[in-house]
């Protein structure tokens, strides 16, 4: 196996997008108190609920690019990694809907939340990615 397989690109492109979605803005809320409607952006950084799965996602693809000889153990952390993409959509959700809704703020996302999904399209391709290697391999083995 060697590092330019095509699961390597779906997990590069998974990276940059939770490294990106990191940095920027990830929604607006509007204080609703006020005479003047007050916008003020939220970002992951100072969001630990989401700053932590979104972290480890990138820490978890970052190593995933290097497991090219272990397409087992790749395949593996590449779904754990999915599953704190999703817990990232789950939590980003959960802030701007249900917790500005309680606090008597007006949510909204921001056009960066895309990010996340994007990040979960290209990781279930490198899964589908590693499965049809498995399955070259497979047939491989079973030439010799």
């Amino acid at each position: 196996m060697q590092i330019q397989r095509i699961q390597t690109v779906y997990i590069f492109f998974a990276l940059v997008a939770m490294a990106i979605f990191i940095v920027v803005p990830y929604g607006e809320v509007d204080f609703l108190d006020n005479e003047p409607i007050v916008t003020q952006q939220l970002f992951t950084m100072t969001e630990y609920g989401i700053l932590i799965p979104a972290g480890a996602t990138v820490l978890l693809l970052l190593a995933d690019i290097f497991f090219y000889r272990n397409l087992a153990l790749q395949r593996k952390v590449l779904v754990i990694s999915l599953m704190l993409t999703l817990c990232c959509i789950a939590v980003v959700c959960f802030t701007l809907f249900k917790q500005a809704e309680s606090e008597g703020l007006e949510a909204r996302f921001s056009v960066w939340d895309i990010l996340l999904p994007i990040a979960a399209i290209f990781e279930i391709m490198g899964t589908a990615a590693i499965g049809k290697d498995i399955k070259l391999l497979n047939s491989y083995n079973r030439l010799r």
